[in-house]
């Protein structure tokens, strides 16, 4: 009969649960944003056009969308709370540096211009005329 050390058969053990819980916490990570990396509100982004395009329209004359652009203008729907990249919604021009980013669609109804502004640090990536 083979006899096992009892510390050896604690030490295991407690490995493999440390090893679970390392993988359950990185997949999670990949679903959720972190604190440190908490997107802005969309007034927060619909603010930031107003400001930067010195424009004088109000929030009513905004629609903002959460979505997924990629460097080269193409954009997919997404979802706030998770890094989901969903179907197809149309094309912009590239990004500034052709990066992806999760960003919010910000279209401005009275001078028919949507601005794509970077969900985290608030900068205006892509912009098209409609």
């Amino acid at each position: 009969m083979l006899k096992i050390d009892k510390k050896f058969a604690v030490t295991v053990t407690i490995s493999i649960l440390v090893t679970i819980l390392v993988y359950i916490g990185i997949v999670t990570s990949l679903e959720r944003p972190t604190l440190s990396r908490t997107p802005l509100s969309e007034e927060n982004a619909v603010s930031i056009v107003i400001d930067k395009k010195n424009l004088n329209s109000s929030d009513q004359d905004f629609v903002t969308e959460f979505v997924n652009i990629k460097g080269n203008g193409s954009f997919y729907e997404s979802n706030i709370n998770s890094n989901y990249v969903g179907t197809h919604l149309g094309d912009s021009h590239p990004t500034i540096n052709n990066a992806n980013y999760f960003a919010w669609k910000v279209t401005d109804r009275m001078n028919n211009f949507t601005y794509f502004v970077d969900a985290l640090n608030g900068e205006i990536v892509s912009e098209i005329s409609q």
